[in-house]
Formats: C-alpha cells, structure tokens, sequence
C-alpha cells in the first residue's frame, strides 16, 4: 500500500492506494491466517471478498463485531509487507463498541483508499479482543505514519498472530475474520468462443479454463424474529464454523479456482446470491468448471410446482430470512444457474433439511410458548432435485454434481472436536492431498466425496453424506500436495 498526500481547496487529502501483486508468499499467509478465523466478526469490503477493482477506483471496509473489544486491522500485502488500517494516526484508541457497523476510512478520515498498480491480491485481516492483549508481543505501532508499517513479513506476521490467538487468556474473547480481493488495470473480459474453419479430422479437445468457484458460509443470522407454519415465532441460531469453512474452502481451492468470491453472515442475503449467481458467474466460459459452496442452516417449504415427491422443496436459509422470511429454494437456484454457461457445475451443500437436525429447520429458536408444528418427513433431498428435470434449462446443456452433507431426514453436524462442520472438515482433509486415491497427483471432486464418506462413517456414523454425479467423469478441483 502506497502513501500519497495530495492537497485539495487547502485541504490535505491523503490518498491510499493498494499496491499488491500474487506471489507464493500471499498465498501462505492466506493459508496461515485461515486456520486463525473465529466467528463474531464480520469484514466486509463494499464490493465483497474475492472481487475485482480496477485501478483509480476507491474501497472502503465495513467491520462489525457481535461484541464490544479492540480491533486491529491489518492490511497483509503480497511483497511480504504488513502495515496495520486500524488503529491509525487519526484514531489510536481501538475500542469498538458490539452490534455497530464501522466504515474504514469513515467521515472523520482525511483519507481514502485508492486502486492502483500493480496488479494482484490484498489481504485485510482483522481480529478482535475483550480485553486490551498484545496480538503481536514485542511489536510498537509508530503512529508517526498514518499506516502504522510492521517490521515483520506477512509470512512471519500471520504465524505469530496465529500463535497469539492460540495463546489467549482463559475465558478472554476472540474473534476473527478477513476479506480479500484482486487489483487489475481492466476488468476481466470473457472473450467470445470463434468457430474454427479450419478442416480437421480430429476434433480438438476443449481447454478446461480456469474455476470459477462462489463459497458462501453463514454462522450469525440476521435475529428478527419471523413466524412459522404454527404461528409460533423463531429465530435461526447461530452457527460456529460456517464462516470459517467457506474462507477454508476457498483458499483450498484457489489454485484451481482463481476466479472467486466469498460471502459469509450478512453479506449472504437472498439478493447478493442471486447477483452473484445469475450476474457474476453467469461470466464464467463454457470450458470452465463452476463450484458453489454453502454452509449453514438449511430448512424446507411446500412444493408449489408439483415436482417433490415428498411435497415439500429443500431450501437455503440466507442471512436475511428474519426480514424477508425468503429462502432460496432449490427450484429457484436451478432458475438462477440456468444463467450459468459452463458445461461443469459442482455444488457443495453443508446443510440439512430434516426436521431434527443440527443445522436444519427445527434449529429455529422457539420465541413464544406453545407446541411445534410436526415436521415433514421428506423423501428426496436437494441433492437429487438436481438431477431431475424442472429447470427452464435443457440438462444437455450443463452436468451437475451435487454433494450434500446428509440426506433429507438425517442431521449435519458440527463438531467442536474438529473444530468445523464434519462435511467440510473431511473434504479439506481431502483437499489437501489425501483424497487423491489413484494417485494421479489430483483431487477430484469425486474423490473428495469418496474420502470424506469413509473417514465420516466412523468418526460420524449417523451422518451419510450424498452425490449425485451427472458428470460421469472426474472433475479436478486441486493438486494433490
């Protein structure tokens, strides 16, 4: 990040550009900061994590604590630089107060944070206390500079801050969340496929381009109360490892998936992910695999098309269903993927939709006294509704796979043993190089499936997590290490 004052109408404006270019070293801090992530902190940039800002455009972050401590935020940059956003010269005392939104640089700065070259990925990284603790022992912020600048690499940085976390008092609070995003001179094109005309007696074989992967983790839901089928009122609880899982994800697949976005607790709204679907994705070339990842509540509600045989549709409970009292429901994300062009669609769904599951409808706080409403036993789940027809969309034109974390009148289960949702904690096991079962120096999404199921049948014996595999063949999603 690059320091320039600037002088406007004998004002001084101090205009911050975010410097940043790829490099192995980014991509290990990533790595470290992911295990480090703990939910009650939300850092939202205004164009979401994983986005793309071409230069001269301006950023600003939005963090929000579910309680009131002292926040740092650091700004981890891939040259091995780390310098920290907040505290600053301008405001040195860090205390924020819970369940109030801060905007960075907010209307009291003589700042602005400004895109400009080169190109590559930034890191903002935050992380919160309860009580006033050195992150980083041995470490002074010089307030001489309005960006406090570390001494330390970003590399060195992450894995002392992940020590410190780690080393916290007993019965202190911590909280800990990052977003991140890609610096271009341009806005990425997708250039039109062109018809060869040249002749050929065999024909060629398609590039597999670049993943597209959109990962989506909810743990804190929006709290307004909304009434159910039995007149009683609820509230959907808050989840542990959602949040952490989608981060996880994503950095486990980035290699492979280098076009990302990621949207954990309120920036997964029934809108954001439609946008995100039918106006981002959508951009993805025919020859691109698109993976869709989600973790949190899942729930149901009456089939109004007639296409369930169990009468009733599996849904995806966005943040903002206590306001809405919208879900997303699986009719409806078929209609949104039909915007999708790509002939690959992996969907990653760590949810459950039964009746007496961990993360599925009856998690629903009741509110008022009174006697629930009995759930519906259902009979196909969302995995299988994929593989039926009922979209606008020709199946001949894209395959899906579709793995759920259980079937439709099984929980899903976190698990604070493993410190993760149990789906999701055994595909990055798998990720990581030990679902790579033909030893081709791959991980396929098949694969994962494979190693996850055989680890959960005996460390999680009541959780059977599905496929459906319209594919028919193996979809790459990392190398294994």
């Amino acid at each position: 990040m690059r320091f320039d004052k600037l002088s406007i109408a004998s004002v001084c404006l101090f205009v911050l550009c975010l410097v940043s270019f790829l490099s192995a070293a980014e991509e290990s801090a990533r790595g470290v900061l992911v295990e480090t992530l703990r939910p009650g902190l939300s850092i939202v940039i205004d164009k979401g994590s994983g986005a793309q800002y071409v230069y001269g455009e301006t950023l600003s972050v939005t963090v929000r604590s579910e309680r009131s401590g002292y926040l740092t935020l650091f700004d981890f940059m891939p040259d091995g630089r780390v310098q920290v956003i907040f505290p600053n010269t301008y405001s040195q005392n860090n205390y924020i107060e819970g369940e109030k939104e801060y905007r960075i640089p907010g209307e009291i700065y003589p700042f602005v944070f400004r895109i400009g070259p080169p190109a590559g990925w930034e890191i903002l990284y935050g992380v919160i206390t309860d009580q006033r603790l050195e992150l980083l022992p041995g470490v002074a912020y010089d307030f001489s500079q309005v960006l406090p600048q570390l001494p330390q690499n970003a590399v060195d940085t992450a894995r002392n801050l992940s020590r410190g976390i780690a080393a916290m008092p007993t019965g202190s609070w911590t909280a800990a969340a990052f977003s991140y995003f890609q610096v271009v001179a341009a806005p990425t094109s997708i250039p039109a496929t062109t018809p060869s005309t040249t002749p050929s007696t065999t024909p060629p074989s398609p590039v597999d381009e670049p993943g597209w992967a959109l990962f989506l983790g909810v743990d804190a839901y929006d709290e307004t109360p909304f009434t159910g089928k039995d007149g009683l009122e609820y509230v959907f609880p808050k989840l542990h490892y959602c949040a952490k899982g989608a981060q996880s994800m994503a950095n486990a697949l980035s290699a492979k998936f280098p076009n990302q976005r990621v949207l954990v607790d309120r920036e997964v709204t029934h809108d954001a992910v439609r946008q995100a679907i039918t106006g981002w994705l959508s951009q993805a070339p025919e020859n691109a695999t698109v993976l869709i990842f989600y973790s949190g509540h899942g729930s149901q509600q009456r089939d109004r098309n007639g296409d369930e045989a169990d009468g009733y549709d599996e849904t995806i409970v966005p943040w903002d269903y206590g306001r809405r009292q919208t879900f997303i429901v699986d009719d409806e994300l078929r209609e949104w993927l039909s915007s999708v062009r790509s002939k690959k669609v992996v969907l990653i769904l760590d949810s459950c939709h039964s009746g007496t599951m961990e993360r599925g409808a009856m998690t629903a706080s009741l509110l008022t006294t009174g006697t629930r409403a009995t759930e519906p036993h259902l009979t196909d789940g969302m995995a299988s509704d994929f593989s039926q027809a009922g979209s606008s969309r020709s199946t001949t034109l894209w395959k899906e796979l579709v793995i759920s974390a259980a079937p439709p009148d099984e929980p899903a289960y976190e698990s604070s043993r493993i410190g993760g949702s149990v789906l999701t904690h055994y595909l990055l096991q798998a990720l990581a190089g030990g679902g790579d079962a033909n030893d081709d120096a791959w991980v396929t999404a098949q694969e994962a499936f494979q190693f996850a199921t055989n680890l959960m049948s005996t460390e999680f014996p009541k959780q059977h997590p599905q496929m459906v595999d319209n594919v028919k063949e193996g979809v790459r999603l990392a190398q294994a290490e």
